[in-house]
């Protein structure tokens, strides 16, 4: 089944391709933070404290984060909710997924952080979203994705002023183009965009091409940082499994935007930044 909605995916991208009316490279994506490089915080700072909650996300912005990456899961109401695990048990006790629980029936109950009760509680989308501020960019890790998503999430967007500061970001193209479509001032990442799979760059149509790309920062080589360069999308090149040990090869490669598992052995967030912009591919 996998199989057929793969091939039925690349089917109908080949068909847009065909009958889009604009013309490859001529594509104007949106490009947020004015080129300069991103720092997004995985999950807001999870150093000692419960990952998604409001405690990481401040102290993120406490370490000078201007960026936050969070992970939206859905409820079986159909509740878009800041979540990452598919199984409930880690951080709310459950052992269910969260996909066959009703937001009602876990609204209260509070986050878990290495068992222990956290003072923070599940957030919905929505609730994220009112208290972000305007001037953090916020990369949404769709954990699934789906028509009836988008939709639920153009809901959610539709009278809010800081979606100018979203990215929306998942493995499914079909999912971005729709979303895409309904709202082109929509900032959108295609994720698992790994060395190799260039070629599809060239298949999606500019009207609905992502405006980023991202993947695991050691599915990023010489070869795949080329064809950004040769297409100008050096900027719109998004890594994440960024953590201590591995940054310097990000800094080697020449990322620009990364998804960081911060600790207190690294540099500051100001000197990361720095080293990022200075190590030019």
């Amino acid at each position: 089944m996998k199989i057929l909605v793969k091939i039925l995916s690349i089917f109908i991208i080949i068909l847009l391709s065909i009958f889009a009316i604009s013309r490859v490279g001529e594509s104007n994506f949106i490009l947020l933070n004015n080129d300069e490089p991103i720092v997004f915080a995985h999950r807001g700072h999870v150093d000692n404290n419960v990952e998604n909650s409001n405690i990481s996300f401040q102290k993120s912005i406490d370490l000078g984060y201007t960026a936050i990456e969070t992970d939206i899961s859905i409820t079986k109401d159909g509740k878009l909710i800041i979540f990452h695990d598919d199984n409930a048990t880690r951080l709310i006790g459950i052992d269910k997924d969260i996909t066959e629980l009703y937001w009602d029936d876990i609204k209260n109950n509070h986050l878990l952080y290495f068992d222990e009760e956290t003072p923070d509680r599940l957030m919905t989308l929505d609730e994220f979203l009112k208290q972000t501020s305007n001037s953090t960019i916020v990369y949404l890790d769709f954990k699934s994705s789906s028509f009836a998503i988008a939709d639920s999430l153009s809901n959610i967007l539709k009278n809010n002023s800081d979606k100018k500061n979203l990215i929306i970001a998942d493995a499914n193209y079909m999912f971005l183009a729709y979303l895409k479509m309904n709202d082109p001032s929509l900032s959108v990442c295609l994720e698992g965009f790994n060395k190799g799979k260039e070629f599809l760059f060239y298949l999606f149509p500019d009207k609905y091409k992502p405006d980023y790309y991202s993947s695991f920062l050691f599915q990023v080589d010489e070869n795949h940082m080329q064809f950004l360069k040769k297409n100008n999308l050096i900027n719109n090149r998004i890594v994440y499994g960024v953590e201590a040990k591995n940054i310097q090869d990000a800094y080697d490669l020449g990322i620009k935007n990364i998804i960081l598992d911060h600790d207190s052995s690294m540099q500051s967030i100001n000197e990361i930044q720095k080293e990022l912009k200075a190590n030019n591919f």
